[in-house]
């Protein structure tokens, strides 16, 4: 999986749980200040994004994601080392 498709992967995740349009989230975009994730919202998008991609994202990663390109940094460099 390339990084432009888990980006996209993601942004549709987003998109769903927040109910927005895909289009509207960009790899910049805050996930608090931009996109109003709160902490239920973040534990259901990890959710997710977990069964989306197999992997376990700990609670620390999602602490410390502050963009939605985090996020996919994140998942990339889960990705790589399978």
């Amino acid at each position: 999986m390339t990084y432009d498709e888990i980006a996209a992967t993601v942004k549709d995740v987003l998109a769903k749980q927040l109910s927005m349009a895909a289009a509207g989230i960009n790899l910049e975009s805050r996930l608090v200040e931009d996109l109003g994730v709160d902490s239920f919202g973040s534990v259901e998008v990890a959710f997710e994004l977990e069964e989306k991609f197999n992997l376990k994202i700990p609670d620390a990663a999602l602490y410390e994601a502050k963009t939605v390109k985090n996020i996919v940094d994140y998942i990339a460099s889960q990705k790589e080392g399978k």
